[in-house]
C-alpha cells in the first residue's frame, strides 16, 4: 500500500503508527529497490551549507547590532526589517533541520515510510509560512538602506520607491495567500491540509513566485551601480564600494538556481521531497546571503572605527618584518660590546698586577694579557738547562 493508493487522508491518519512504519510512502522507479536502512540523502548538504551561511549571516548581523548601538548609536527601519527577516530565516532553518531529523527532507519518497510523511505535514506549513516573509523583509531592508545612502539623487529615490512598492506588495500578498491556502481549513487536520486541493493550488504558483523574486534580486543588485559611479571619490574607492554591493550577487545567483529547481519540481511531482530539498537548500542561501549583504555597510563602518583595514595590516606586517630583520644586527653589536668589555676588564686586571710587581713604568700598550713574550735563548743555554734538568731528575732534587 502506498500513498498514491490512499485517496482519503483520514484513512491514513486512522492507521496505527506501528502499521504506518511498515508502509512505503511511494513506489520506486523501475529497476530501483527501496532502501530503508541506509538510503541516499541530501541531509549533509542541507545542514552543512545552511549552517555555514547561517554563521556568516550571524557574524555580520552581530557586528551590525554592535555598530548601531555602540558606534553610530542610531537605529533605523532597515535594521528592524532585517532583524525580523533574520528571525524568520532562523525559524525556517530550524524547520529544515527538524524535517531532516524527524521527517523525510533530503530523501527519496520510496525510501520513506508513511509515518515520516505524516510527520512532515506541520513542517511543510511552517516552511511556507516563514520563507516568504523572511525574503520580503530582508529585501525591504535593502531598499530602505539604498534610500538612506542615495537619497540626494532624485532618480535613485524614484527607483527605490518603485522597487520597494512592488517588492512589499508582492511578498505581502504571497505571504497572506500562502498562509491561507496551506493552513488547515475548518474540519481539516494538518496532514489533510497538505494533501488538499487548496494546498496544491498554492504550489502551482511556485514558479511565478520564483521568477518575480529573482527579478527583484537582480534589481537590487544593479540599482546601486550608477549611484556609486557618481560618487566623488577615487576609482579605487569606487571599486571597493561596488565590490561591497556586488556581494548581493550571491543571493541573486541562489534565487536563479532556486528557480531552476522550482521548474523541475513543477514539471513532475515524482519524488517531490528530493526535489523540494534543493529548493530549501538554495532558499536558505538566498536568505542568509541577503542578511549578510544588508549588513555590509555597517561592517565597513565597524572596521573603519577600529582602524582595521588592508593598509593597516600591510603597515603592521612591514613593521614586524623590519623588527625581525634588525634583531640579528643588535645581537651582533651586543656580542661585540661584550667581547670589548671582557678585554677592557682583562686590561685593567693586568695593570693592577703590574703595579703590584713594580712594573708601573711600562706603558700599558706594551703589555697584552693575551700575548706572552718568551725570551730567546742561545743553543748553549738550552743545552745547559737540559743537562741541569736531567741531573736533578737523577739526584731526586
Amino acid at each position: 500500500m502506498s500513498i498514491a493508493g490512499l485517496a482519503n487522508a483520514k484513512i491514513i491518519e486512522s492507521i496505527p503508527p506501528e502499521i504506518l512504519k511498515t508502509i512505503p510512502a511511494g513506489d520506486p522507479p523501475p529497476g530501483i529497490q527501496p532502501n530503508f536502512s541506509d538510503p541516499p540523502t541530501l541531509v549533509p548538504a542541507l545542514l552543512g551549507v545552511g549552517l555555514a551561511f547561517l554563521v556568516l549571516a550571524l557574524v555580520c548581523f552581530i557586528v551590525r547590532i554592535y555598530t548601531k548601538f555602540a558606534i553610530s548609536k542610531r537605529w533605523g527601519w532597515d535594521d528592524l526589517t532585517c532583524s525580523l527577516g533574520f528571525a524568520c530565516s532562523i525559524v525556517y532553518f530550524g524547520v529544515v533541520i527538524n524535517g531532516c531529523i524527524n521527517g523525510g527532507n533530503g530523501r527519496h519518497i520510496w525510501d520513506l515510510h508513511l509515518d515520516q510523511i505524516v510527520a512532515d505535514s506541520t513542517q511543510d506549513f511552517l516552511a511556507i509560512a516563514m520563507v516568504t516573509p523572511a525574503l520580503g523583509l530582508i529585501k525591504c531592508s535593502l531598499f530602505i538602506l539604498y534610500y538612506r545612502l542615495f537619497c540626494p539623487w532624485r532618480w535613485a529615490r524614484i527607483c527605490v520607491w518603485i522597487g520597494a512598492t512592488i517588492s512589499v506588495a508582492f511578498y505581502a500578498s504571497v505571504t497572506v495567500t500562502g498562509f491561507v491556502l496551506s493552513s488547515p481549513w475548518p474540519g481539516e487536520s494538518m496532514f489533510e491540509a497538505t494533501v488538499s486541493w487548496h494546498y496544491f493550488k498554492f504550489t502551482e504558483f511556485s514558479v511565478p513566485i520564483g521568477v518575480i523574486g529573482m527579478l527583484i534580486d537582480y534589481y537590487l543588485l544593479v540599482l546601486p551601480i550608477r549611484a556609486v559611479l557618481m560618487l566623488q571619490m577615487s576609482p579605487a574607492k569606487k571599486l571597493g564600494v561596488l565590490i561591497l554591493f556586488m556581494t548581493g550577487g550571491v543571493a541573486a545567483i541562489a534565487s536563479t538556481i532556486n528557480l531552476y529547481y522550482r521548474i523541475r519540481f513543477q514539471r513532475a511531482h515524482v519524488d517531490p521531497l528530493w526535489k523540494a530539498s534543493y529548493v530549501q537548500l538554495w532558499g536558505q542561501i538566498e536568505m542568509f546571503a541577503g542578511v549578510a549583504v544588508s549588513s555590509m555597510p555597517t561592517l565597513n563602518q565597524f572596521l573603519a572605527h577600529h582602524d582595521f583595514s588592508i593598509s593597516s595590516l600591510r603597515t603592521g606586517f612591514r613593521n614586524s618584518l623590519a623588527h625581525l630583520l634588525r634583531r640579528p644586527t643588535r645581537e651582533k653589536i651586543s656580542d661585540e660590546n661584550l667581547v670589548c668589555g671582557d678585554l677592557e676588564r682583562g686590561k685593567r686586571q693586568a695593570l693592577k698586577h703590574r703595579k703590584a710587581f713594580g712594573m708601573s713604568d711600562l706603558e700599558s700598550s706594551d703589555y697584552m694579557p693575551s700575548v706572552v713574550k718568551i725570551p730567546q735563548m742561545e743553543n748553549s743555554q738550552i743545552q745547559s738547562t737540559q743537562d741541569t734538568s736531567v741531573a736533578q731528575e737523577h739526584t731526586g732534587v
